[in-house]
Order: structure tokens, then C-alpha cells, then sequence
């Protein structure tokens, strides 16, 4: 547990509402429209799906934690939280609380017919009970952290199974419009964005996106779409990097811009290479 809570993990509501870990995000490309069109699969959307049935199954999912699960909890959490202090970072009560909650997730879904869409759904779940908890900003102390974050993933714990089945009913047809959605922004907008394969809905509004992630994991996504048309058709190419200062595996001193204030861990060799043409039209997104 000490060494998941390393790792921040938040909602991007201008990337889709998606659960987002750092690795992940480490892996964001921007991709322009002849590629990004390819990209657009059933896979790469259960993440955009797992965080919209994780909303739409919340009405039937209502189980409350058991009484022994929070103290079970503090017990592996109270030592994490206080390892963190000792190394001068504040409490991260999304990282305590994400990390107790998603241990049972890999087991869960081992046996899953699909175990994309499993841990989908199972982290999207843990993710909205802990924001629920940790949005409120107890004091940065381990005492009222550990209690907090236990209670999210309590909470996230006690639905897992009924949001992991509440979701696979309806994650093959939510798949298909998150194609058709992908494939209308690669046209529309000109490019889209990947992070693991996956597809961030940004509504066209691809810089809100890149905002939100260098907000959250202090990445600069550079996003310049130009586009060059010929009679009704339309091609377009992009100028994107990826960037974090990086010293060895562990991110510079520049602090990250996030409520809950954790440098982002396990990144190596970021950098994605920009193509660079002239075109006839640019319009930055």
C-alpha cells in the first residue's frame, strides 16, 4: 500500500470524467485524424464507458460498508500516511484511499469475461467513493486522512460487485458509441487523445483535456492541429509532445499543481516527437 499511494490518480471531467492513473498519463499522445481513426476500437473506450455506467448505476448500487471494514483499513493506512509524512509530503487522501480499495479488483476480475471492462468499472467505482470522501479536505494529519480515505474505499469496497455487474450489461453498446464518438472527433476536431490506448472524450475541446492533465500530473501535452482541406476533403496533422522534467525516475522539484499534491512516480523516457508540416490552415484546439 506505501508504495501505491506513491502514485496520484484523479477524475479529468474535461477529458471524458475518466479515472486516470499517473502511469497512464505518462503515455498521452495526441494523435492526429487518419491515425486516430484506426485507434478508435471498442477497447479503447471502456474507460470513457466505465466512468458514465459507474454514474448510471449509482442509483441501484447503494450497499453501505461493513462496521469492521474502516478500522481493518486504518490499520495498513495509518503506516503508509505517516511514511508519506516522514518524507515531507502532506497526507494523499486519494492515494490511501484508491489504493486500499482496488486491492480486491485484480481477484474480482480474474474470471471476468472481460477484465478490461472489470477493472474499469471496479476503479471507476473505488474513484467516485473516495472523491466523495476526500473532496472534503480533512486536516493534513494521518489521523483524520486514514479515516477519511477509509470510508471512500469502504464505501467503494461494499458496491464493487454491484457496479461491475450493473456495468456489463450495458458496456457493449456504450462501447459503440464511444467508437462513433472517437471517430466523429478525429474528424471533427482534427486529432484526439490516447493515454494507454484509451480514448479521452474532451467534447472537441482538446486543450481543455491537455489543461486538465498537466493540472493533475504536472505533463505538458502541447496540442496544434493543422488542417489542410482540399474541395469537401479534410486531412489534418499534429504537433504534440508530451513533456515532464525527469531526473532518474521520479519527477523534478516543481510542485504539482493538484489539491492533493503528490510529484508524479515511474516516469521514464517521456517525449513524443513532433511532426512539424506546413499546411495551408492551422487552428490550435
Amino acid at each position: 500500500m506505501a508504495v501505491a499511494t506513491e502514485a496520484r490518480a484523479n477524475h479529468l471531467e474535461a477529458c471524458g470524467g475518466i479515472y486516470l492513473e499517473a502511469e497512464a498519463a505518462a503515455s498521452c499522445q495526441v494523435l492526429p485524424t487518419e491515425t486516430c481513426t484506426v485507434e478508435c476500437e471498442p477497447v479503447a473506450g471502456e474507460l470513457v464507458c466505465a466512468a458514465r455506467l459507474t454514474t448510471q448505476c449509482e442509483s441501484s448500487c447503494t450497499a453501505t460498508a461493513e462496521v469492521e471494514c474502516v478500522p481493518a483499513c486504518e490499520e495498513t493506512c495509518t503506516p503508509a500516511c505517516t511514511a508519506q509524512e516522514s518524507d515531507g509530503q502532506p497526507p494523499n487522501c486519494m492515494g490511501l484511499c484508491m489504493s486500499d480499495c482496488q486491492q480486491d479488483c485484480n481477484t474480482k476480475c480474474a474470471d471476468a469475461p472481460n477484465q478490461g471492462e472489470c477493472r474499469a468499472s471496479c476503479a471507476h467505482c473505488c474513484s467516485s467513493d473516495c472523491h466523495a470522501q476526500c473532496d472534503s479536505e480533512p486536516e493534513p494529519v494521518c489521523e483524520p486522512v486514514c479515516t477519511t480515505a477509509c470510508t471512500g474505499s469502504c464505501e467503494g469496497r461494499a458496491n464493487i460487485d454491484c457496479q461491475v455487474s450493473c456495468q456489463s450489461e450495458s458496456f457493449l453498446s456504450c462501447k459503440t458509441e464511444v467508437v462513433e464518438e472517437c471517430k466523429q472527433e478525429c474528424t471533427t476536431t482534427g486529432a484526439a487523445i490516447f493515454c494507454n490506448g484509451q480514448f479521452l472524450a474532451t467534447a472537441g475541446n482538446l486543450q481543455a483535456c491537455a489543461d486538465a492533465i498537466e493540472a493533475e500530473f504536472n505533463i505538458t501535452l502541447d496540442v496544434s492541429v493543422s488542417v489542410e482541406c482540399e474541395g469537401n476533403s479534410c486531412t489534418a496533422e499534429v504537433d504534440g509532445e508530451a513533456k515532464a522534467s525527469a531526473t532518474g525516475c521520479s519527477v523534478a522539484s516543481a510542485p504539482a499543481r493538484s489539491r492533493w499534491g503528490l510529484g508524479l512516480m515511474a516516469i521514464a523516457a517521456l517525449g513524443f516527437g513532433a511532426l512539424r508540416r506546413r499546411t495551408r490552415r492551422d487552428a490550435r484546439s
